[in-house]
């Protein structure tokens, strides 16, 4: 992806080998191909995922590895329709779930995956001493978890008409990891069809197929498909010319392409799965004694930029202004909250704005205020030369009106670890932030609640017009819950807590791989010829 991320539902998935007669690869659906027996699989990815265990760290980048091992309660087919995995029915109001799970799931570690393990996933996550990255994401802040033999309910005291999207597709551990997290964060130990042998960080991940898996959505590949891969390989490849120079040589089957390298691709290869992921994005600190904590200065800031050319820059000119919260798949609300409600450009105008907070200029130009100059402390995430150079395009505009930065630049480890670090709300005044998932509901920990340690508030967001109008929308069910969540994010966007400015599509390509459900693949979700 080409900025920062917080989570995707976005799907990497175990792919059926195919080749032609003389045994070269073959892209998607090509015809008169033959599987593959025991075949190996290598997949390209952009960085090191960093520790495994989900719950503890919201990078994109780990669910290109713990697709291959975990297996969620359902998935989202392409029309965006949850289908049963690990739970064979479910009902759902707006402030609960109640899941009937399987009884034939087997973990790696050959313990019988029980309707209680489930339950506790969900309660791991909930409970704060366990400073689960996934709490009020995955799990609402005040959800209740019970279990019997075969089934397990979650109920809210606050309704949440979206909460099938986050409960459902979250990944599930096996009781000896939630009992000690420490045991997979080199490994795994999931339900799914492949089983991880070797980690070594920041270089490749194999993991093994498990030849006794049987128990996928019905139709799905087992262990024993003709086509299914023995052995899958993901190699970190930071480089995106050097993912794309891979794959179309054929050492990578699967990569994700984006910028000025997807377009040597692009005809050569299909294009295997896409999703609309937002890119670019900006949080100001609220926090006591930031000068952003003042609305006319976040007001000021934004008119001062030129959100459009921004947004060109750092797509490589490949996306689109972002509309809304949520764009990910499966996208369950369509609108333009943003485009109608953030501020458009006008320079003149944001300096009238700070003349009358009382940030002035002064003779060399720069503004201060009692003393004290406006420079803003900039936390963003060193991720691909776009990404930098629309920093520091954000850097020359704001310096056009007196306004300084210093650059916190970083790579994405110590980025998370900064902005999560308690207190930092109060010491940076900008972070860029490209948050994905496909309910907005989901993504309100990052703007409402507390700041980290005890949430994931990360620039202490404080707007109570907001949140009431959030509770609003949590009340609502379909169209009427979707027209509740615009007038929210209205709200957000007017009073400029968040800027969502550009979109891109993160196309992933492919070569020597089939599957009937391209466009949406899951690792034991596939039908196989």
């Amino acid at each position: 992806m080409k900025a920062f991320t917080i989570v995707s539902l976005a799907a990497v998935g175990a792919l059926a080998l195919t080749a032609c007669g003389s045994g070269s690869g073959a892209t998607p659906g090509d015809a008169g191909t033959e599987p593959v027996i025991d075949g190996t699989l290598t997949v390209g990815i952009s960085r090191d995922p960093g520790m495994l265990f989900q719950p503890l760290n919201p990078s994109s980048a780990l669910g290109w590895v713990s697709e291959w091992a975990y297996e969620s309660l359902v998935y989202f087919d392409s029309e965006g329709q949850s289908q049963g995995w690990l739970a064979e029915s479910w009902e759902q109001t707006p402030t609960s779930l109640h899941f009937e799970v399987r009884d034939d799931a087997v973990c790696a570690d050959g313990t019988a995956l029980t309707a209680e393990t489930i339950a506790n996933n969900f309660r791991w996550i909930a409970d704060p001493e366990n400073g689960s990255t996934a709490i009020g994401l995955v799990m609402p802040l005040d959800a209740e978890v019970t279990n019997d033999e075969s089934s397990v309910t979650i109920t809210t005291k606050t309704p949440n008409p979206f909460m099938i999207t986050a409960v459902g597709a979250q990944k599930i551990y096996c009781q000896a990891a939630l009992d000690d997290p420490t045991t997979v964060t080199n490994a795994t130990n999931g339900t799914g069809m492949f089983n991880m042998t070797e980690a070594v960080t920041g270089d490749h991940f194999t993991l093994e197929r498990r030849d006794d898996y049987k128990w996928g959505p019905e139709g799905a590949a087992t262990g024993e498909t003709p086509g299914v891969p023995k052995s899958v390989v993901i190699s970190v490849v930071e480089n995106e010319s050097t993912r794309a120079n891979l794959l179309l040589s054929g050492e990578l089957n699967i990569a994700a392409i984006g910028g000025p390298d997807e377009d040597r691709v692009l005809g050569k290869l299909d294009v295997f799965s896409e999703n609309m992921l937002i890119t670019g994005g900006m949080l100001y600190s609220q926090a006591e004694g930031q000068p952003t904590a003042d609305k006319d200065v976040r007001v000021a800031l934004t008119k001062a930029l030129d959100l459009d050319e921004l947004m060109r820059v750092s797509t490589a000119g490949k996306g689109e202004r972002a509309p809304r919260l949520a764009v990910a798949k499966p996208q369950v609300c369509q609108y333009d909250a943003a485009t109608p409600n953030l501020p458009a450009t006008d320079v003149a105008g944001a300096e009238k704005l700070l003349d009358a907070a009382g940030w002035v200029k002064g003779s060399d130009g720069k503004r201060s205020k009692d003393g004290e100059p406006l420079v803003l402390e900039f936390a963003w995430q060193t991720r691909g030369a776009e990404i930098s150079a629309a920093a520091e395009m954000m850097a020359e505009q704001w310096a056009e009106i007196g306004v300084g930065v210093n650059h916190l630049g970083a790579e994405y480890g110590a980025f998370i670890e900064r902005i999560s670090t308690p207190g930092a709300s109060s010491e940076l005044d900008v972070i860029w932030l490209a948050a994905n998932y496909p309910v907005p509901s989901s993504l309100m920990t990052y703007f409402t609640g507390p700041s980290p340690d005890k949430g994931n508030n990360f620039a202490s967001l404080s707007n109570p017009k907001f949140d009431k109008l959030v509770a609003e929308a949590n009340s609502k069910t379909g169209e009427d819950a979707c027209n509740a969540w615009e007038a929210a994010e209205a709200e957000m966007f007017s009073s400029v807590d968040y800027v969502p400015f550009a979109m891109a599509a993160q196309s992933t390509f492919a070569q020597g791989v089939s599957s009937e459900m391209i466009k949406e693949f899951y690792p034991s979700t596939l039908l196989v010829k």
